[in-house]
């Protein structure tokens, strides 16, 4: 070994020996205790340090973790709490609608009404054209009314066993005989459809004399005897001279929602009796409202 090496050795051997001395015996030797305080303290302060740090970084690590587990579990219940909200709101619509489904049904106990549910939107048909999931096996023939609770929807074309197609009333092939409700008027004419795209109807064919205004409830005519009389089409919401100045031609908002039908009723029969009864009550005054 070189000198040199020997003495390094022998250096660090006698710092270790003083460390000892200083530690088990600091009373002893308060010089030894001064210098290597000197050069631990230091060391020590660093050593702390670097234990707090890793410390903190464990405590970190573990509060980090507990974070984000808290907030996944709060997110699975604000989802599923969402998700009750939605299935509760989707149930009150569905009640409100069988509601007045059901109370439709009671005041039109002329009619008899097949409940159905709108399947599915002709593709192709410019939105004109929809899917019942009631056929002829049910007793849904081609000509029939399909209705909602709030008004006339549409008209059966296409008829198969399990399933059927109606028109909307507002398609442009659409053609319903229509008069205003109101009694000192009576004046009738024709309902046309004015395509998907428009989201107002169209009578024609009133006189240019005839009692129609704006706000006036327009019904079924049930001339011909294609479709029952009464059912609730539209309201008007303006009437305008047409290019000869020989008829009006009125702007009707649906009663029904034609954008997006869901259940309805597919008119199977009318008793046509039971309807004039109740036309003739309504007339004295004594039908109930």
């Amino acid at each position: 070994m070189k000198k040199q090496q020997f003495v390094t050795v022998l250096a660090v051997l006698g710092m270790c020996a003083c460390m000892v001395l200083a530690v088990h015996q600091r009373w002893r030797f308060p010089l030894v205790n001064a210098v290597v305080n000197t050069v631990l303290l230091p060391v020590n302060a660093a050593v702390r340090q670097i234990n707090d740090a890793v410390v903190s970084f464990r405590e970190n690590r573990r509060l980090n973790a507990t974070l984000q587990e808290e907030n996944s579990r709060l997110k699975k219940e604000l989802d599923n709490l969402r998700s009750t909200e939605y299935r509760l709101k989707q149930l009150e619509a569905e009640n409100t609608e069988l509601l007045a489904m059901a109370g439709y049904r009671r005041q039109r106990d002329e009619l008899t009404l097949l409940p159905a549910r709108v399947i599915g939107m002709s593709l192709g048909d410019l939105h004109e054209y929809f899917f019942l999931d009631k056929g002829n096996a049910d007793g849904v023939l081609a000509g029939m009314v399909v209705t909602t609770s709030e008004g006339m929807a549409g008209v059966v074309d296409q008829v198969y066993r399990h399933y059927s197609r109606f028109m909307l009333i507002s398609a442009n092939r659409s053609r319903v005989g229509i008069r205003v409700l109101r009694k000192e008027s009576r004046a009738v004419g024709v309902l046309t459809g004015q395509g998907p795209n428009r989201s107002l109807l169209q009578g024609e064919y009133f006189g240019r004399d005839d009692d129609v205004q704006t706000g006036d409830m327009l019904v079924t005519s049930g001339i011909g005897g294609k479709y029952p009389a009464g059912l609730f089409v539209g309201t008007v919401r303006g009437v305008e001279a047409d290019v000869t100045g020989l008829q009006k031609l009125v702007q009707i908002e649906p009663a029904a929602d034609l954008s997006r039908p869901d259940r309805v009723f597919v008119i199977l029969q009318e008793d046509v009796k039971r309807r004039i009864e109740k036309e003739i009550a309504e007339e004295a005054g004594e039908a109930k409202p």
